[in-house]
């Protein structure tokens, strides 16, 4: 050890910044944990990193030596938490290298690639409490060449050109600099760390790390590094315990970081749930629903009913309003280890003796191993538990897919990702889906109606036997609708509920009312592909009342039995149909295609795959009942269909946070039961525009082929798709 090295005096304070900063409470305060990691590769560190991370609860991360390459997604080795930007080292002959800044959503990260450059670092732009800051984690490798050092020096003048643009800069890694830091101005001893010197003093950084972080029995060093050139909001630099042979940095600003949290609210606790006294509660409080004759008043009438007994009986819980658990396997015994392990920590920096550094070393690897047990037995009970497979699967897509609130978003030429915003984007995004198309030719067919005028379904009555039924199908996980009756008080109360819900359905059917909790979704926007942050490349899913979805699989299974039997539905069309898939669309295909292939030689198969672009949102409300009517839909039921589908509203959910509500003014409701059917309904007639070739359809997926033996063959195919394109014209839809 260098007694030197601990006889220095401590350096004199930093001059007062000409900067007016708001002055903040310490537990509101921005958070960095900085930490050399020897590869988040290995398996057996996921524990310990998940350990430091929670530990310190930190809103930036800044990890070296990630040695990660691209073929491990960023939430396999950090959680689901953190905004992560990485760079790794490529075209070594082993892992090595690599950086990383695992960045809270709610600070607003955004990358800022061009001051990168070829260096090992990563830069990025975050807000907190009004203020931009710019940080950056680096990492140089150990007698790095002239290149490599020359890489770093020029990202670091390349950030020191944009530093004026921001209220503060924090840069931090594992430098590997020869440099005494303790004494005032810092000494280097050797060329690169002189240029590194250099470059800090131009960019104003001052070093707050006053420990060693790296120790071995022959040597102490300063290795990792924060700097700032905003040293007045540095409350608090430490150095802690670490995850490799370096020790971790812990910073703390007083700077708010204005980390949302979500208010404590009171759930239903159906496990506790006193359903015998409930069913048979709500069998008597529910008989006069019965006796009204208004479909409104019943439905509202029965909702409160079902509510007040539910309050009455079913206890409640609180959630929310605390801080989310990183490790479902931490637990009272790893906690109290790993707080006599940091008390050993301090008590070896305090004295350096090889006593106690023996001591902690023996905690640390205690620790390690209780950690990794720990995890380990909880990956068991994922794999093995009674909820198997939906656990594995859970666990598998929090490792492979990006959280949407995590992502920043492009919006009218500008990024957000304030929750609010975001919802607002989307539901304006969603709104021009809508078709208002008003010269749409009328629906006629080219040939004579597939239904005899005799056979029609013009009303529709419910049984109090097949409401029970469905009532006691609906999975118990099902999100609930907008009017908050959750799925298992339904499933739970069905022989109760039935008779009552059975006149309501009726009312409905027979006046031709829905509703408005009926006709009101709460859409969730689902990726489909391409560009994350492109709201385009999102799909509106609607989540709708339950009690509404219930009457909709009653519709759905009488209307479906109707037209098949009349054979509304074309057989080509293989998609939300019984005993119809993807599997049957493409093994009949491919027979075809063989089969034509086999028979003569010379011949080719041309074929054109089709989609549509917004299909199920563009579909004409008009035009779509007056399909319905010419299969044969008509009376009270049409008029029922009718109030389905106009008049309904939607607004968007993210992040906690909704959008304004806005009119459906087009389409079929995805995320409903009657969508599917009534999209096939629509498209029922697009066979009948295909005369010369094949046509096969999954949804608003469609496939159009042809033998082409001769150019007379290729024109005919070139007709039909004329045709097709006049059928999208008359129908207001765009391929």
């Amino acid at each position: 050890m260098n007694d030197s090295f601990w006889s220095l005096p401590p350096p004199p304070p930093s001059p007062p910044s000409t900067r007016i900063f708001p002055r903040q409470a310490d537990k509101n305060a921005v958070t960095f944990i900085c930490f050399n990691a020897r590869s988040l590769k290995d398996r057996k560190k996921t524990a310990d990193v998940l350990s430091l991370l929670t530990a310190h609860d930190a809103d930036v991360c800044a990890i070296n030596e990630t040695w990660l390459s691209p073929d491990v997604h960023n939430y396999e080795v950090l959680p689901r938490d953190y905004v992560v930007l990485r760079k790794d080292r490529l075209g070594g002959r082993r892992p090595a290298g690599g950086v990383a800044l695992a960045i809270r959503p709610h600070l607003q990260p955004k990358r800022l690639q061009q001051l990168e450059g070829q260096a090992e670092i990563v830069w990025a732009q975050i807000k907190a409490n009004s203020l931009r800051f710019l940080v950056g984690s680096a990492y140089r490798r150990p007698n790095a060449d002239t290149g490599y050092n020359a890489a770093l020096l020029e990202s670091l003048e390349l950030a020191a050109a944009e530093q004026h643009n921001y209220d503060g800069c924090f840069l931090m890694g594992d430098f590997n600099l020869s440099v005494s830091w303790l004494l005032e101005p810092p000494r280097a001893h050797a060329a690169p760390a002189d240029d590194f010197l250099s470059a800090f003093t131009t960019m104003a950084l001052k070093q707050h790390i006053k420990s060693p972080t790296r120790t071995t029995e022959n040597s102490e060093n300063i290795l990792d590094l924060f700097l700032s050139d905003v040293p007045e909001l540095v409350a608090a630099a430490n150095v802690v315990c670490g995850i490799s042979d370096h020790d971790a940095l812990s910073v703390t600003l007083s700077v708010s970081s204005c980390r949302p949290t979500s208010a404590p609210r009171e759930i239903f606790d159906f496990r506790r749930a006193d359903w015998f006294a409930i069913n048979d509660v709500l069998e008597g409080r529910l008989q006069p629903v019965m006796q009204k004759t208004d479909m409104n008043e019943a439905w509202e009438s029965w909702k409160k009913i079902v509510f007040d007994c539910a309050e009455e009986f079913i206890p409640k819980r609180r959630v929310g309003g605390r801080k989310k658990r990183l490790l479902p396997w931490m637990n009272n015994g790893l906690k109290k280890l790993i707080k006599i392990r940091d008390e050993l920590f301090r008590k070896w920096l305090s004295e350096k003796t090889a006593e106690t550094r023996d001591v902690f070393v023996a905690a640390r690897r205690t620790v390690q191993k209780a950690l990794r047990a720990a995890r380990d037995n909880w990956l068991w009970r994922i794999g093995n538990g009674p909820n198997g497979s939906n656990d594995f699967w859970r666990y598998i897509n929090s490792k492979s897919k990006v959280p949407n609130n995590n992502l920043t978003f492009e919006l009218r030429g500008k990024s957000v990702s304030e929750p609010r915003e975001v919802a607002a984007g989307f539901s304006a995004v969603f709104q021009t889906n809508f078709s208002r198309a008003v010269n749409i030719f009328p629906f006629m067919r080219r040939h004579t109606p597939c239904v005899d005028s005799t056979e029609e379904m013009c009303d529709l009555v419910c049984t109090s036997a097949e409401v029970h039924n469905r009532l006691q199908q609906i999975k118990a996980s099902a999100a609930a609708g907008p009017d908050g009756l959750p799925a298992p008080l339904l499933k739970h109360c069905a022989a109760a509920l039935a008779p009552s819900l059975t006149h309501v359905f009726n009312n409905s059917l027979e006046s031709a009312e829905l509703p408005p909790d009926w006709k009101t979704a709460a859409v969730t926007p689902i990726f489909k592909d391409g560009e994350k942050s492109n709201m385009q490349n999102y799909r509106p899913i609607s989540i709708t009342s339950l009690v509404g979805k219930t009457l909709e699989r009653i519709v759905r299974d009488r209307t479906v039995e109707f037209l098949e039997k009349e054979e509304v539905i074309p057989s080509c069309q293989h998609g939300f149909r019984e005993k119809r898939s993807c599997t049957t669309l493409l093994t009949g295909t491919i027979d075809n295609w063989t089969a034509a292939l086999d028979e003569a030689s010379g011949t080719h198969i041309h074929a054109v795959f089709l989609d549509w672009s917004k299909a199920f949102d563009k579909v004409s409300h008009p035009r779509l009942l007056s399909k319905l009517q010419y299969y044969g839909i008509k009376g009270q039921l049409l008029k029922w269909y009718e109030s389905f589908l106009v008049g309904r509203t939607q607004f968007v959910k993210f992040g906690g946070e909704s959008s304004e509500p806005c009119e459906v003014a087009s389409g079929v409701v995805q995320g409903s039961v009657l969508g599917p059917l009534l999209f096939n309904i629509f498209v029922a007639d697009l066979p009948e525009m295909v005369t010369n070739s094949t046509l096969v359809q999954y949804a608003d997926d469609a496939t159009i082929y042809k033998e082409i033996r001769c150019q007379e063959d290729a024109d005919a195919l070139q007709e039909d798709l004329y045709n097709i394109d006049v059928w999208c014209s008359n129908n207001g839809m765009t391929l």
